[in-house]
C-alpha cells in the first residue's frame, strides 16, 4: 500500500467518504530515509497527521529499511489536557479506519487517567499521548501518579526504542528544554534501538533546544 493510500483510507469520513490526500511534505515524512528533527508548518495543515500516520506507515507498511530506523513507540508530548484528548480521538479514529485498532494501542498519560498496562508488552507497538508533566517524570525516572517501584520501567520504555514528538511547543515552557537535554543524553550515552525526538510548532523557536548535549 502507498503512503497515499494508507492516508486516504485513515482519513475517511462520512463527511469525507473519499478520505484526503497527504501534502507532499507528509509523504516525503512517511517515506523517508531519516526522520526530520524540526517540522515548522502553518497551523491546520496536518502536524498531527504528519506524525501519527507517517509513523504508523513506517512501522506497517514501508520497506523493511525504514522500518529498522522508525522507532516501535510514538511518544506524543503536549503541553495541555484538551490537545491529548483531541490527539487521542483522532490517533483512534484513524486506527480504527485501518483497522489496526486491536494490534496497535493508543494509551493516554496525563492526570485522572488510567494508561492500562502498555508497560507489561514492550514489544508491542504503542502510540502513547500524555501531558509532559506526565511524559518528562517517566523518562526522568520520577514517574507522577506511580509507585516509585515502577518508575525504572516507564523510565526504560521512554528512552529506549521511541520516536518523541513534541507538539504545541510554545507552550511547552522549559519542558521543552528538558526534551532537548534528554535526546542529547541519549545520543551521547546510546540507547537500545532507535530513540528519536521530533519538535513541532507553526511558530517554532529553536534556541530553546540547543542545550548542553543536543
Amino acid at each position: 500500500m502507498t503512503f497515499v493510500e494508507f492516508f486516504t483510507k485513515a482519513t475517511t469520513t462520512p463527511n469525507e467518504p473519499q478520505g484526503r490526500q497527504p501534502y507532499p511534505y507528509q509523504t516525503v515524512f512517511a517515506e523517508g530515509d531519516s526522520l526530520p528533527e524540526l517540522l515548522n508548518v502553518p497551523t491546520g495543515v496536518g502536524k498531527t497527521a504528519t506524525a501519527i500516520l507517517g509513523w504508523l506507515y513506517r512501522r506497517r507498511e514501508a520497506t523493511p529499511k525504514i522500518k529498522s530506523i522508525t522507532p516501535r513507540r510514538l511518544v506524543y508530548c503536549l503541553p495541555m489536557r484538551t490537545l491529548v484528548e483531541q490527539t487521542r480521538d483522532c490517533a483512534q479514529e484513524w486506527l480504527a479506519n485501518l483497522e489496526l485498532s486491536e494490534t496497535v494501542g493508543v494509551h493516554v498519560l496525563m492526570g485522572g487517567a488510567d494508561a492500562s498496562n502498555w508497560d507489561e508488552h514492550p514489544e508491542r507497538e504503542a502510540i502513547l499521548i500524555g501531558t509532559q508533566d506526565m511524559l518528562l517524570s517517566r523518562a526522568l525516572n520520577r514517574g507522577y501518579g506511580m509507585s516509585r517501584y515502577r518508575w525504572p520501567m516507564h523510565f526504560g520504555l521512554l528512552n529506549n526504542d521511541c520516536l518523541w514528538v513534541m507538539d504545541e511547543t510554545q507552550l511547552m515552557g522549559v519542558g521543552l528544554i528538558t526534551t532537548a537535554q534528554l535526546q542529547g543524553l541519549r545520543s551521547k550515552l546510546a540507547t537500545y534501538g532507535v530513540t528519536h525526538s521530533l519538535w513541532m510548532s507553526a511558530t517554532l523557536d529553536t534556541s530553546p533546544i540547543r542545550t548542553v548535549d543536543h
